[in-house]
Parts: C-alpha cells; sequence; structure tokens
C-alpha cells in the first residue's frame, strides 16, 4: 500500500483516510472512495466516473517541495470499471499543460486486473498539480465509464524510505 512517506510526495495515495481529501475532482460527484470491489491494496480506492461523450475526468492534487533538479518516478494501480467499454484511456501530467507536463499514458481495456502505469518526470517549479486525467471509448457517445484508482505514488528517483 502507498502511503504518505518522505520519499512519495502525494498525500492520501491509497484513499485510505476513506474521503477525498486533497484529491480535488474536475466536475462535482464524478469521483468517490470506494470498497466495493477489491483494492489494489488496503481497504480503499477511487472510483472515478468518465464523462459522457467518451470524454474524460480528471482527478488533480497539488504537491509542495519539488525539486527542479531532481527526477521523479511516478507510479499507480488502475482498473478499467467499465463492462461495456472499448477501452479506458490514462494520461497523467504536471501543471496546467498536458504536453509540457506530461509524465505517464497508457490504455487498459477490461480485464478486472489492476494494472500498474509508471513514468518519469522533472518539475519545473516547487510546486505543481499532479493530474490524472481517465476517459473511457465506447460505440456510442451516450454512456458514462468508471475507473478505479489506487497507489498512486510520486517520489524522488533515488529516494528509499526507511523500512
Amino acid at each position: 500500500m502507498a502511503l504518505s512517506t518522505p520519499c512519495n510526495l502525494v498525500a492520501n495515495p491509497s484513499f485510505e483516510s476513506g474521503n477525498l481529501f486533497p484529491w480535488v475532482p474536475s466536475a462535482l460527484n464524478v469521483a468517490k472512495i470506494s470498497n466495493a470491489t477489491k483494492a489494489y491494496d488496503g481497504d480503499y480506492y477511487l472510483d472515478l466516473q468518465t464523462a459522457i461523450g467518451n470524454r474524460g475526468n480528471t482527478i488533480s492534487q497539488r504537491l509542495r517541495d519539488l525539486d527542479p533538479s531532481v527526477d521523479y518516478t511516478f507510479s499507480m494501480q488502475v482498473q478499467a470499471a467499465a463492462p461495456s467499454a472499448n477501452y479506458c484511456s490514462f494520461y497523467v501530467y504536471m501543471g496546467k499543460n498536458s504536453t509540457t507536463g506530461f509524465v505517464a499514458t497508457d490504455t487498459v481495456f477490461n480485464s478486472g486486473e489492476w494494472t500498474s502505469i509508471s513514468g518519469h518526470y522533472r518539475p519545473r517549479l516547487a510546486q505543481e498539480y499532479l493530474n490524472i486525467l481517465a476517459s473511457c471509448t465506447f460505440e456510442g457517445s451516450s454512456y458514462l465509464g468508471r475507473v478505479f484508482i489506487d497507489d498512486v505514488v510520486l517520489a524522488p528517483t533515488n529516494c528509499e524510505d526507511d523500512v
């Protein structure tokens, strides 16, 4: 289970607090903490609803104490939970620009299995927003999708927590 530690700069990374804070969704009522299905690790995970028209919703968190001279490693566990979706896509970026702030992307098919997504990032500022965008693609455009997210980590590449 990912915890907030000196290495992991993400607060509430595994949603084990049972609430959303300090994560902020892009729209009202699209994100909730759940334990209705088996979490990747621990008891809880984030259940994020995607938007109609094969569009996405985003969950964001402001990160502090980033060092622009250090490379960071990102990882998270995801699951496509929309059984009728062709696939669900994840796009992770920092800051306001999804191109210059690119961290990771992947496409996940509805396997019912947790899948790891990872990437690397070097920050430009000491404080930036971590943004996780998810969308699901369907045959038609009038469907809502759902994805599960757990164990979100952004840590300096060479950092090791004392165990």
